[in-house]
């Protein structure tokens, strides 16, 4: 029987008898010994060999592999037994014994030769789950070949059911995590029944693959799947995964819950002011605040942007007051945010279960028409959803879908309010005001519409429309001698557009109207210029011709110390001053001085009664708009009031002197 003894440093025989000096076809032993082996071992095969080495070193384990080897140059089958030998200098070797099997069939040859230099772990167990036979890359991944079935795997559950269906000469596939000499690992395993080649009974063959790479990586996008990366919260994936299993659980034990939709007030004003930096530091602020105050039965998310959801059981109403109370008060703490003290404030919507909704799109849907009806409210505030707010949300929907088809018919017209002078009731000017002709409702007044045109966005085409609308009416009395100015009234979302002031311009060429004959309408608010720079914007339209008149005068942050700083030609004092002019003359008598003095027209508006006008004409208000003289009217009902029989008629209603007792200073 050939025996040799191999030094894996060196790579060369250390000792072997005559059988092996033959098998190895060597002259000699001294010969054999000499030779340097180098070349015929493999890298994979010497690093199994020092495997072998150190696990006979370290608890005296054997193996047995089937070679082929090559005596007199003809291949033959051999059982290899390998186990450890301690050198003279007292290092350690290996002892190998080989055993010829010349019964062995090629096929039983290749595949052994396989099972060596596969990477796949393949073990042999009997049916109690003790070690048999491990392949090298068992070997390697776990280290000790006296391993139990058992002890590899992690949890006893996964063994149990291998062994259990493996009993039953079932295959079974799983992946599992498993305790390799590395520590813990995922493999995919598959058992299967087979047998135990020297003693013919029945064993358990496993089959393992590592794929603990693709376990992290599905992990890592279950992880991103499921979670927010800016907060760490759960996202909108995760809500609409899982809430409904609570949900449904809820149903079933016949508990309220009650699902909060939270929302930043003006965030994209801080986006927009400091960056998104500044804004991405706030949502985390306000994830963190929030965590902090959550209770141990309610679950949170981030729909996304700036809204987070809660879901949580609740008793009462008066309960959720405090809860809500709660949360606001917690977003509004400070935080710091490089030089910046940042706090926010939030609405909040809620919807109960199963009062509101039975399913978690419906819950979804109704929170949030319940925290845009808090935004409505003036913002820092909570709204319970009520069916009223489905109903006004279904008539908006009608409603945007009536305003694209009007934009398409062309179904807006304009109708024009003169602007008379106060002293000669003479017009000098005209603001167009929409209206829409409603095929089936009649005519629409635009305190119906315009926020659903800004909603949607129509606004912008619908303003280009007016303009040029306007500017052909303008062109039409001008033909007819009346070459007096048109004013139109301006969005804040048309104001916010970049280019604003070159649609303004484009959609004016059309009509062939110069600037200078149309004044552009701007509320009080716009001056402020959230999210753009109005008085670059008003410079701009100056520029280009146009004049600027502030509408409504009065109603907004009443700066009156910052209307010199705008290039503006008209102010345009909000009818209710006019309507209560016995309070409220000192505020007006204010408004005209600020006009006179830096130069700029003064327009009432709201002008109903004869006792109003003389007060304007008496305290030299320049312009007056109202029912007094006419009511908003057809290009055509225009063009008669602009005949002098109308003017005499206006003139002969005043008081004959300017002296008339009407001041109520």
């Amino acid at each position: 029987m050939p025996l040799w003894v191999f030094d894996l440093d060196s790579i060369q025989l250390v000792w072997a008898n005559e059988a092996a000096c033959k098998l190895w076809q060597a002259k000699s032993i001294e010969e054999l010994l000499s030779r340097d082996l180098s070349e015929d071992i493999s890298s994979s095969v010497a690093e199994r060999m020092k495997k072998y080495r150190d696990a006979a070193k370290e608890n005296g384990q054997t193996f047995r592999e089937l070679w082929t080897l090559y005596p007199e140059g003809k291949p033959c089958p051999y059982h290899i037994h390998i186990s450890g030998h301690e050198l003279p200098d007292g290092r350690y070797g290996l002892r190998f014994e080989a055993t010829a099997d010349f019964d062995r069939m090629p096929e039983q040859i290749r595949s052994a030769e396989a099972l060596n230099h596969i990477p796949v772990c393949v073990s042999l167990f009997n049916m109690r789950g003790k070690p048999l036979y491990n392949n090298p890359a068992a070997l390697e991944t776990y280290g000790d070949t006296s391993l139990e079935m058992r002890d590899r795997f992690a949890k006893k559950s996964d063994h149990d059911k291998f062994l259990r269906n493996i009993a039953k000469g079932r295959t079974i596939s799983k992946i599992c995590e498993v305790n390799t000499k590395d520590g813990k690992r995922w493999h995919e395993i598959t058992g299967m029944r087979g047998f135990d080649g020297l003693t013919g009974q029945n064993a358990c063959i496993i089959t393992e693959t590592d794929v603990t790479e693709l376990k992290e990586k599905e992990s890592r996008v279950r992880y991103l799947a499921h979670y927010d990366m800016l907060t760490g919260l759960h996202n909108r994936n995760y809500v609409n995964s899982h809430y409904p299993e609570r949900i449904q659980s809820a149903f079933e034990e016949n508990e309220r819950l009650v699902l909060m939709i939270v929302g930043l007030d003006h965030f994209k004003a801080i986006n927009e002011t400091l960056g998104h930096p500044s804004g991405d530091a706030l949502l985390k602020h306000v994830a963190s605040q929030l965590e902090m105050s959550l209770q141990e039965t309610e679950q949170i998310a981030r729909l996304g942007g700036d809204e987070f959801v809660i879901l949580a059981p609740y008793r009462s109403t008066t309960d959720l007051d405090i809860r809500c109370q709660t949360i606001l008060a917690s977003i509004n703490e400070e935080c710091t945010v490089g030089d910046h003290i940042l706090s926010a404030n939030a609405s909040i919507g809620l919807v109960l279960f199963p009062e509101h909704g039975r399913d978690l799109p419906t819950l979804l849907r109704h929170c949030d028409l319940a925290l845009h009806d808090a935004k409505d409210s003036g913002r820092n505030t909570y709204r319970f959803y009520r069916p009223a707010l489905q109903q006004a949300a279904l008539a908006k929907r009608a409603l945007e879908k009536d305003l694209v088809r009007a934009v398409e018919n062309e179904e807006f017209c304009l109708f024009y309010q003169p602007r008379v002078d106060c002293q000669t009731q003479e017009i000098v000017s005209a603001e167009a005001l929409m209206r829409w002709q409603h095929p089936e409702k009649g005519l629409v007044f635009p305190g119906d519409f315009i926020g659903a045109l800004e909603d949607t966005g129509l606004i912008h085409r619908v303003g280009d429309w007016i303009a040029d609308r306007a500017g052909k009416d303008q062109r039409t009395i001008a033909r007819l001698g009346y070459n007096i100015p048109i004013s139109i009234n301006i969005s804040p979302k048309q104001f916010e557009r970049p280019d604003f002031v070159h649609r303004l311009k484009c959609a004016l060429a059309k009509s062939g109207c110069p600037a200078d004959k149309i004044e552009i309408e701007i509320t009080e608010s716009m001056l402020m210029g959230v999210g753009f720079d109005a008085k670059a914007i008003l410079m701009d339209l100056c520029r280009a011709g146009f004049s600027i008149a502030v509408d409504d005068f009065g109603t907004g942050y009443s700066n009156l110390a910052y209307i010199q700083d705008y290039p503006i030609s008209s102010l345009k004092v909000d009818r209710s001053f006019v309507n209560m002019i016995e309070d409220q003359s000192s505020v007006i008598n204010l408004i005209l001085s600020l006009c006179r003095l830096i130069g700029i027209s003064a327009v009432a508006e709201g002008v109903e009664t004869v006792d109003q006008l003389a007060w304007l004409r008496m305290n030299h208000c320049d312009q007056y708009q109202g029912y007094l003289y006419s009511r908003p009217v057809p290009l055509d009902n225009l063009i008669e009031l602009m005949t002098t029989s109308h003017q005499r008629l206006m003139s002969s209603r005043l008081p004959e002197s300017l002296d008339a007792e009407v001041i109520w200073a």
